[in-house]
């Protein structure tokens, strides 16, 4: 069933889901049936396995559709353990000249079957967030997650050189995170995970970082010792409840040198909100999703042959509906 289906919008019939949210379509027939209404329009597809209140805060599904005429975003519903609906949904948009990209989320990204699919190797150890179709019409894959934080957070926050950087959630978004921050030679890198990390920090070990892995927060040494800390919860980046103790952190460190970054795209965020109150410097990742969406839809715009909007323009759009 398509969820939140209605009237298309009367405002304009180039930009139909401008003042409402398009619908999540839930696995290819769906969504082949929906797009059939649109046959004019280039699309970029958007796969989660979300609830219907992690749908409902989507922000993308709303700023997506307000960019450009007869461009459209719809998120698809695939689930988790639906690897053979992922591989046949991937392969479908192979085939479709109007789809120009496929957006990709928890709990899809790097998944084996798109490392399969586009990179050769379902063991690759390359991250894959982001499927854009070239100028040939072959989608290709992207990493552009971890490259919008940490372009956003070099410009906009500070510096991770020498400072100990703790992040929570090392998962879809969070490992191609602590590859790149690696790079930028923060004193040490923590790696928070209730799923065993240990390879990662392996491939991590060849730099001059120390490293280390721990199951839980409650396993972390004494971080109230600990200065120039940057912590970092990327354990939900929609729509996430359970912060994985980072309460608990926020509270050893308030009074340091402590920046605080949740990367779930929401301008307010309650944890943010009292990160702040107890002294730290403290941001959702509403930057990061900007920057990350934008040059998403510059690809998508290099396939299709349009222009799109200024960044700054861009910006407001997300910032709008976060």
């Amino acid at each position: 069933m398509i969820a939140d289906s209605g009237p298309k919008s009367s405002t304009s019939e180039t930009f139909p889901y401008s003042e409402q949210k398009v619908p999540v379509c839930y696995g290819l027939n769906e969504f082949q049936s929906f797009i059939k209404q649109y046959p004019n329009f280039t699309v970029c597809t958007y796969i989660a396995d979300k609830t219907d209140d992690d749908w409902s805060r989507s922000t993308s599904r709303v700023y997506m559709n307000q960019v450009v005429p007869n461009f459209m975003y719809v998120p698809v519903h695939i689930p988790k353990e639906g690897q053979i609906e992922l591989q046949s949904f991937l392969s479908a948009m192979k085939g479709m000249s109007h789809v120009a990209a496929v957006n990709i989320t928890q709990p899809h990204k790097s998944s084996p079957v798109i490392r399969k699919m586009f990179l050769g190797d379902e063991q690759s150890k390359e991250n894959v967030d982001t499927l854009i179709k070239d100028r040939d019409g072959e989608l290709k894959p992207y990493d552009l997650n971890a490259p919008a934080f940490v372009g956003w957070y070099l410009d906009e926050v500070g510096s991770f050189t020498n400072r100990t950087v703790i992040l929570v959630g090392v998962g879809g978004v969070g490992e191609p995170m602590a590859k790149a921050i690696v790079k930028q030679a923060p004193a040490e890198l923590m790696l928070v995970d209730p799923n065993d990390k240990q390879y990662l920090i392996d491939q991590l070990s060849g730099g001059t970082v120390t490293s280390g892995y721990y199951a839980s927060v409650s396993e972390l040494p004494n971080t109230s010792t600990l200065d120039s800390v940057v912590l970092i919860n990327a354990a939900g980046k929609e729509g996430a409840t359970d912060n994985s103790g980072i309460a608990v952190l926020l509270g050893r460190a308030a009074d340091r040198d402590a920046i605080f970054v949740d990367i779930r795209p929401q301008l307010d965020i309650e944890v943010v909100k009292m990160a702040k109150e107890r002294g730290w410097k403290a941001y959702t990742g509403y930057g990061m999703n900007a920057r990350n969406d934008y040059v998403l839809l510059n690809g998508i715009a290099r396939y299709a042959g349009f222009v799109p909007p200024p960044f700054e323009d861009f910006q407001k759009l997300v910032a709008a509906a976060s």
